[in-house]
């Protein structure tokens, strides 16, 4: 396939360690899937010999399609099953699974994602609170148990991500430090207590796997010949070590990213890994190549964010935080219009939401936009109010928004139906439970939304068609107020049975066709599905009954779902539809990264340079992290702060717009007056571009149309014996639930 000479240089150089610095639209993931072709066919590699570690499953899947159809193309017959490929995260998984018994993890090891690592060290809130110096490090017990647990699994990833032996803490001279190591220590031998691994432990067991099996790992550097890691400046020190090792001698090691869209600090990525690469290796053994031939922007576009990044000071001391380079637009015609605008209103949000509005009607009517999907707005947070008041807009004037992260899932229709009607299954032990539970103490916000959620139900139930439901709650209610023995089901069996009414079954739809948006309604059911199931999973309710239902009732609606209601649960997001068509895109800009749109509208300008480390991680930056010191802490708020815009503006293709409420008074000014460096006062406004509808190429969103993996018995079986359950369990992905057999094996 057609390979500018760098990108070729990139493909053909195949042994020994190698850098790719990759610009923002200049080709990467062509270039990589040209790559894993050409040491199949030209340097005849098998597939099971390459490891490809991808920032997302979605980009995983997205190259495995790719190569799939290029071998396709080739006439090659190449079974691609046994190449590592996915994330760091699952590629470790699966090297665990391999050697689970070189390992401590028994069999059917749990796995905790965020949320079910907080929550769970919430249960055992009490354990941890006890040891000696806690409060130093996850806060007063006034802070609250859910904000201690909080704090106490972010500060153990981060030392599990910087690789720091609690010992090591222990033996330090500050108090809060101690604390924090013998924390660490107790965390870990719960951890091991419950057979489990969180995030952050996937990557510490595996490299104490390698590292201390030389067997295993010798076997795994023979199996594994090259190694392409891809987003590698928003890798962690623990992955780096992993990657190294996995590399040893042979080094054929190739990592790709850019540096100036580093992103995730916060999670515990570390710009370093990317920009000392090369000091790994033997003087001018690791080969450079810079991708900066942009096939994506305009001219204009390229030109405004190569002289944002060269608004701040990227050296300190001598040092350089940043690989020099500069983006040019590919060789071609462009069409002579703006294409850097803004769109903005005077103070008021409302005014603001016309103007967005006039704007996106005007595009569409001219016949320039053939799709709403063809715009996005980006923004720091999707959950701020005035981003909120836009979508509300919008939707108000039938502009279809898709918003997957605004923290919206609990105000949906459907999800509030649902919990109204659980709560009205158990209304007379619902009342109790809180009195109880809650006695003295002060009101729980969420107590107002399960009544809203109860509000809303009864509305339905007034309607004639609901008659029937209506019953059966009634029925449900008066049986779970009386109850003197076991019931057959538990929280999820009665959703199941909710499910078979019009008032839900409206949700589902009959032929599983349409697009994403248009069956967000049953994917959030489904949703809710899971939650119920992993609540009981955790909490080991297998049935329902007298003894124990009002503390299960407590833990359910007090606990877990207020908990989820807080802390944001995210819609469902298709990963081969990220921009489903009818629908404009509110995305924050971390979620957009690696996306391009051809209009693109960012907002959030009155954003400003934030710190973002306290004084327990710069004294463990100081003394205790494997590495000293790189970057100045006092400067890493301003380099992230211009990563961050820098990765926004290159999203767009034709069109770039800077969008906000302008307010010149007080302190928070928009746009800031970082976010004037970009020249925001001297770009001409949107309605500069109405002579010019007719030159503005907007291309359409490519359809991704990623190949799955479908196996015998999960999947062709399933779908043989009935194809609605199959779309419930495998395409909607409910979750499965069995009622309990009873007397005599009655199911």
């Amino acid at each position: 396939m057609s390979l500018n000479p760098d990108q070729l240089k990139a493909v053909q150089t195949t042994e020994g360690p190698l850098l790719i610095i990759a610009g923002p639209g200049s080709g990467k993931t062509h270039t990589l899937v040209e790559r894993i072709i050409y040491l199949i066919t030209e340097k005849k590699v098998q597939p099971e010999e390459i490891l490809i570690s991808t920032f997302t499953e979605k980009a995983a899947a997205e190259l495995i399609t790719r190569v799939s159809n290029r071998l396709t193309d080739l006439d090659m017959r190449i079974n691609l099953n046994e190449m590592y490929i996915g994330t760091l995260h699952s590629i470790c998984l699966r090297i665990l699974d391999k050697y689970r018994h070189h390992t401590r993890l028994g069999r059917n090891y749990a796995v905790w994602d965020q949320f079910d690592q907080q929550y769970i060290v919430y249960q055992n809130r009490a354990t941890f609170r006890k040891i000696e110096g806690a409060a130093l490090v996850i806060g007063e017990d006034r802070t609250g148990g859910w904000k201690q647990a909080e704090n106490l699994t972010y500060w153990v990833n981060k030392v599990t991500e910087e690789a720091i032996e609690p010992e090591k803490l222990e033996q330090g001279k500050e108090p809060e430090v101690k604390a924090l190591g013998r924390l660490v220590r107790a965390y870990r031998e719960f951890l091991h207590e419950q057979n489990a691994l969180d995030f952050s432990t996937i990557q510490t067991e595996t490299y104490d796997l390698l590292s201390q099996n030389p067997k295993v790992l010798a076997e795994l550097r023979e199996a594994i010949r090259y190694i392409m890691i891809d987003e590698y400046q928003d890798t962690n020190t623990i992955q780096e070590m992993l990657v190294l090792l996995l590399a040893g001698d042979r080094a054929n090691l190739c990592v790709v990213g850019d540096d100036d869209q580093g992103l995730y600090r916060f999670r515990g990525a570390t710009i370093r890994n990317i920009l000392e690469f090369p000091k790994h290796f033997a003087e001018r053994q690791c080969q450079q190549i810079f991708l900066t031939t942009n096939y994506r922007s305009t001219p204009e576009i390229i030109d405004f964010y190569n002289r944002w990044m060269q608004q701040t000071d990227w050296s300190n001391n001598g040092k350089v935080f940043r690989y020099e380079k500069t983006i040019v637009a590919e060789e071609r015609k462009f069409p002579e219009a703006p294409s850097v605008l803004k769109l903005s209103a005077r103070d008021e949000v409302e005014r603001w939401c016309r103007e967005v509005h006039k704007f996106i009607l005007a595009i569409r009517e001219s016949g320039a936009l053939s799709d709403y999907n063809q715009i996005a707005f980006l923004f720091r947070s999707v959950k701020n109010e005035k981003v909120v008041a836009l979508a509300e807009y919008l939707e108000k004037e039938k502009i279809p928004v898709f918003s997957p992260r605004s923290n919206l899932y609990f105000d949906r229709e459907e999800v509030r139906l649902m919990i109204g009607a659980l709560v009205y299954c158990f209304i007379t032990q619902f009342q109790r439970v809180i009195i109880d539970q809650w006695k003295g103490n002060a009101k729980l916000e969420v107590w107002a939304y399960y009544e809203e959620c109860v509000a809303d139900l009864t509305k339905e139930l007034k309607k004639a068609e609901n008659k029937e439901i209506l019953l059966w709650l009634k029925d449900k209610a008066t049986a779970h107020a009386s109850m003197t023995e076991n019931m057959n089901y538990a929280f999820s069996g009665l959703f199941y049975e909710l499910l078979q009414f019009p008032l839900f079954s409206r949700y589902l739809g009959t032929d599983g066709a349409g697009h994403m948006h248009d069956s967000r309604p049953a994917r959030n059911l489904a949703q809710l599905s899971r939650i119920l199931t992993k609540f009981e999973y955790l909490h080991k309710v297998s049935v329902l009954g007298p003894k124990f239902i009002e503390y299960q009732l407590g833990m359910l609606f007090n606990f877990y779902l207020r908990f989820l209601k807080a802390g944001g649960i995210e819609e469902f997001e298709d990963p081969s539809e990220y921009a489903p068509p009818g629908c404009v895109s509110f995305m924050t800009i971390h979620q957009s990264k690696g996306l391009e749109f051809p209009v693109v509208l960012v907002g959030s300008l009155e954003a400003r340079p934030t710190k973002q480390h306290d004084e327990l991680t710069a004294l463990l930056q100081e003394k205790y992290f494997r590495k000293g010191p790189f970057e100045p802490l006092e400067k890493t708020k301003f380099y992230d702060f211009w990563r961050l815009y820098y990765t926004a503006f290159s999203r767009a293709q034709s069109v770039l717009m800077l969008t906000t409420v302008e307010n010149n008074e007080g302190s928070w000014k928009s746009p800031s007056e970082y976010l004037h460096r970009t020249g925001y006062e001297d770009l001409p406004p949107w309605r500069k571009l109405e002579d010019h509808w007719a030159k503005i190429e907007l291309k359409p969103m490519k359809p991704t149309h990623l190949k799955r993996e479908y196996s015998f018995t999960s999947h062709i079986t399933v779908f043989e014996n009935c194809a609605r359950q199959y779309k419930f369990f495998k395409e909607l992905e409910f979750a499965p639930v069995r009622r309990n057999a009873m007397l005599f094996g009655q199911l």
